[in-house]
């Protein structure tokens, strides 16, 4: 398991320590916040060279936002081959979304709305949850094709990973999210109405890799 902190004020550094002697851990320390994307691109590399086809990665905040309950039965779908990318989705029935405001959730519903239409990969409705596995086979493409993999430094770069993997044309399965915002510890960082924007102009400036 590799833990980015990527600069946090909690005690994400201190927990992740006191688990190093009970499970396999790698926790990896930012000493200022970068962003989401610098989260992602770290992660990444850290684990590339060690990466095999048949591996699974899951990626999923550390926040209590995402619950790991759902790790199992998301990765099953991989190990079944029913799938090579798999995405906790709100956009799915039985989906269970917590202490999100309305107005919050109106605009991430009308940003899915727009993605779908400019950028449509199969099997895919939620383009901006981070929680996901992934088939390692399909991580090596992706890093193969772009060694850093993420260029976005904030939100936005949970939808480039995914359009990037959408240009390999993966076999995409969606469960139901069990979005916990009302867990979350501190504040969201995240500007709602900037996020918005600053996906649409990713998923414009890589549509071609999914056209092409």
């Amino acid at each position: 398991m590799w833990v980015v902190d990527d600069g946090s004020a909690d005690r994400t550094a201190q927990v992740a320590e006191s688990w190093r002697g009970k499970i396999s851990l790698e926790l990896i320390r930012h000493l200022k916040n970068q962003g989401l994307g610098a989260a992602l691109r770290t992660g990444f590399s850290a684990l590339a060279p060690f990466l095999s086809d048949t591996d699974i990665v899951v990626t999923l905040d550390a926040d209590n936002t995402h619950s790991p309950a759902q790790i199992p039965a998301m990765v099953r779908l991989i190990e079944e081959s029913r799938a090579e990318l798999v995405v906790a989705s709100r956009f799915v029935r039985g989906a269970q979304v917590t202490g999100v405001p309305a107005y919050r959730r109106f605009l991430s519903d009308c940003a899915a709305l727009v993605f779908r239409m400019l950028i449509p990969i199969r099997g895919l409705k939620d383009y901006t949850c981070g929680f996901r596995c992934y088939k390692g086979s399909l991580v090596k493409r992706m890093m193969d094709k772009w060694p850093s993999l993420v260029s976005e430094t904030g939100f936005a770069a949970s939808a480039e990973l995914v359009v990037k993997a959408g240009a390999f044309h993966p076999r995409v399965m969606e469960v139901p999210l069990d979005l916990r915002y009302d867990q979350k510890p501190t504040a969201s960082k995240m500007r709602v109405g900037t996020t918005i924007v600053r996906n649409l102009a990713v998923v414009i400036r890589l549509r071609k890799l999914i056209n092409s």
